[in-house]
């Protein structure tokens, strides 16, 4: 249980509107507009839930300063971004798990391994020889750390997760269960009648604030290192392949995979299902539509779409345009062969 002017301390630069004691107004929880709790806190962030804001029973609403003026006799908090303001709030009511410095009495920590202050270590975790462990950590149940590994302060680490040999991971890094990183490359060159594998002896090496959902892959680079930089976000099921160039703040969504030595430039956003094959480049800011499958590098910023078109989005639009004309010109063409048919007309057809 908490009290609006509790949340509204919470929120810099936040405005209160129509509620002259916010520390009598009691809040439990977060719900949408729809609730039916009196006691809950909701948010609108665009201008097409405005009618359902004026029916909601929420005892406040997060709302931007245009959403605003479109209220009245609601209890709003104004605030610059509602997204932003809306992660504060979740947070306040549904606190992360913080670490206490326990350590499982069945983990299993090499002595030469540091371990940072204040650090939880969980239920069958191993950790090599050299590693390094930040402080303010969460090591969940079953991850398996290789030796000479780095990971910095307050990261958190979900169940099974597996650090080769070398990675080395920045602070605030957070991922969840059963991602990998740091194992081999697929590199291999076919001589005498099989694949022979190359060695790869690179290093996966993540930058401050990334976070990285389940399922996910790093691949350790063949010679020289795979890198992500700072505040990447990657969704459930990402692969990126081996010598990847990540910049920073890049986004990538799920059941997407980066295929050899692909260089991101910062910002760039890659959509769900998508396919971006080796050595291609994406300069800074570009953005790749969900289901892409791109073989050529874009030549610049833009928003590319299609399947192995590598078009942006307006040459995209006027592709599908085109398909459909070609389809309604094969029916007229179907019909005017019927008609000059049952009219005795026999030309050839046009060459």
């Amino acid at each position: 249980m908490s009290n609006l002017k509790t949340i509204l301390s919470l929120l810099e630069g936040a405005e209160l509107k129509n509620c002259p004691s916010p520390e009598s107004i009691e809040i439990e929880k977060v719900l949408p507009l729809t609730g039916k709790n009196a006691k809950f806190i909701s948010f609108v962030s665009s201008k097409a839930f405005v009618n359902d804001a004026k029916a909601s029973e929420a005892a406040a609403i997060l709302v931007t300063p245009e959403i605003a003026e479109l209220i009245a006799d609601k209890t709003l908090i104004v605030v610059p971004q509602v997204e932003l303001a809306l992660s504060t709030v979740l947070l306040h009511f549904s606190p992360l798990k913080k670490p206490d410095g326990k350590i499982a009495s069945n983990a299993v920590i090499h002595p030469t391994a540091k371990i940072g202050e204040n650090t939880s270590i969980g239920n069958f975790v191993t950790i090599g020889e050299g590693s390094v462990i930040g402080k303010n950590c969460l090591i969940s149940d079953g991850v398996k750390i290789d030796n000479d590994v780095v990971i910095g302060d307050e990261s958190r680490i979900g169940m099974n997760c597996a650090f080769y040999h070398g990675t080395r991971i920045g602070n605030r890094f957070t991922v969840f269960a059963n991602s990998t990183f740091g194992g081999d490359g697929f590199g291999f060159v076919f001589a005498n009648g099989k694949h022979n594998k190359l060695p790869q002896v690179g290093r996966v090496i993540i930058g401050d604030d990334v976070e990285v959902g389940a399922n996910c892959t790093v691949d350790r680079g063949a010679i020289t290192d795979t890198t992500i930089g700072n505040g990447c976000k990657f969704d459930n099921m990402v692969h990126i392949a081996h010598n990847c160039k990540v910049g920073n703040h890049v986004v990538i969504a799920g059941q997407s995979g980066l295929a050899g030595s692909v260089t991101l430039g910062d910002y760039v956003i890659i959509g769900g299902a998508c396919a971006i094959s080796d050595h291609l480049t994406l300069v800074e800011g570009t953005i790749i539509a969900g289901g892409t499958s791109l073989r050529t590098s874009p030549k610049a910023k833009d928003v590319y779409i299609g399947w192995d078109l590598g078009l942006n989005f307006p040459d995209f639009q006027k592709y599908r345009v085109n398909i459909k004309n070609i389809v309604v010109l094969n029916k007229w063409i179907k019909r005017i062969k019927d008609v000059e048919k049952k009219l005795g007309i026999d030309l050839p057809d046009p060459s």
